[in-house]
This record gives structure tokens, sequence and C-alpha cells, in this order.
């Protein structure tokens, strides 16, 4: 079963005597739900967040009394409540970026025949923030709020580009150690993408997830200087030879620019 990363390290919580560690295992609790696992037993959250089941039971119940927990009696589990679309609503609204983004993307979509997503970094995950995707593609529009390990996805290929070598080491020996992602194919990878990034810009991943679908993904600034990545997924059968390496790709690299420009960036 896939552990969410932990948003703080165990070290950095345990010198910060403002920490509190029962609003943090609450919101554990909370991430162990993802849309593979959309209803779960006070046991297997206590798997997958590390918390004695005990202590995970009081939770839950807390949650499920504050409305962001629906409790299921007949299959003894629990579920998200659409309470939480109140809390990411306001996170979303706030991202200019995805109103600028938005029209842009869908030119790209439609013209690849495939879908343009936008992410944000998550501690050591992706998580999709906008997408848009051509009516006649056959790929799967990514679900807002979808996250991924940062090491097994174009997005999180460029975004290790795009950062500082300090951070992009420290984010590759945490995701070494989180042991979710082939770190004997992601480095190769990486180097090469990182050469390629530093000529045109863009990244190019071909088909990590053995789906028949390759992608190319760049960076954008958002305003407040943070990193977000943007990429371009097509299947692999509707490409023509390179169209990736010379026209999808630097059509997304102008993507970027055209959404900072219309943030005022640059």
């Amino acid at each position: 079963m896939r552990l969410p990363d932990p948003l703080v390290r165990q070290d950095s919580a345990e010198k910060d005597p403002q920490f509190a560690y029962t609003l943090a295992r609450g919101l554990e609790v909370l991430r162990a739900f993802d849309a593979e696992s959309t209803e779960l037993g006070n046991r297997e959250i206590s798997g997958r967040v590390g918390i004695p089941r005990s202590t995970v039971a009081r939770l839950t119940r807390t949650l499920e009394m504050l409305g962001y927990l629906h409790y299921d009696s007949a299959t003894s589990r629990y579920r998200l409540t659409t309470a939480m679309l109140c809390l990411a609503h306001p996170v979303l609204a706030r991202l200019a970026i995805r109103r600028i983004a938005r029209p842009h993307m869908q030119q790209l979509a439609d013209y690849a025949h495939g879908s343009v997503s936008l992410g944000s970094r998550l501690g050591l995950d992706i998580v999709l923030v906008s997408s848009c995707i051509d009516i006649n593609s056959i790929t799967a529009r990514p679900e807002i709020g979808a996250r991924w390990p940062i090491g097994d996805t174009a997005l999180g290929v460029a975004y290790l580009a795009a950062c500082g070598e300090a951070q992009r080491n420290v984010l590759l020996n945490g995701i070494a150690a989180g042991g979710r992602v082939d770190m004997k194919s992601l480095r190769p990878l990486l180097r090469a993408e990182l050469d390629r990034f530093s000529k045109h810009g863009f990244c190019l991943v071909r088909d990590r997830a053995r789906r028949g679908m390759h992608a190319v993904s760049a960076p954008v600034r958002n305003t407040d200087g943070e990193i977000m990545v943007l990429n371009c997924t097509i299947a692999a059968f509707q490409l023509a030879p390179d169209s990736l390496e010379n026209d999808i790709g630097p059509r997304l690299v102008n993507l970027a620019h055209s959404i900072e420009m219309g943030l005022g960036i640059g």
C-alpha cells in the first residue's frame, strides 16, 4: 500500500515546541485517503500513516463528528466528505495562474490531441491543480487534487530539473529514503533530462508508467516565485516521429512563457 510521505520531518517537529502533534496526526489521517483508496478502516489507516490504531480510532471519530469523514457501519470504513472541498476551494481560488493558464492549456491540448496539466509540489509529491483535455483524445482526464510521487511523473522530472541543485539533492535523498520510486531508472533519466532542460527548457518522459503515454514537461513560475510545472501527455500511437522534441516541447515552453507574461512576471 502507498504511504503518503510526511510533510514535516520528524526531527524538525521534535525541535519545535509549538508543533501540535494531535493536529498533525489528524491531518495525516485525512491524507491517507486517495483516488485508489476512497474508503478505509481504522486498521488500514493505521498501517498507512504509522499511528497506533487506538489513536486513529479517536481521530477518525473526531473527524466524523466535525463532518470531514463519513462512517459506513455496513463496511466499518470511513470516506472523505464534501466538506473537504470547502477547504480546497480557497486554495484553488487564490491561484490566479489557473485562470490565466487554462485557455493556453486547452489550446495546446486540442492541438496535440492529448491532455495538458498544471501541478504544484507538496512534499515529495506533485499535486494537480488544473487540467485540460482534447475532446477527441483517448487520454484520461487527470483529476484535480490527484497526486503522484515526484520521481514517477514527467511533472516531477521537470520540477527536479528546474529547482536548484541543493534542493534537488534534498528531494532525491527523500525520494530514495521513501522507497516508492525506482531510483535505478530515475537517476539516468534525470541526468539526460537535466541536459535536455538546460538546452531546450523542457523534459521528455517516454511511457514511464508503461501505459503507452509519452509526455513533455516544463516549469512555470507563479507570482510568489513558486516553481510549478506543466506537462502535455499524448498517446504514443498519435505521435509523429520526433514531434515531442521538435514541436510539442517548444510549444509547451512557449505556453509557460505566455502564462508568466499574463501574470506580469519577467
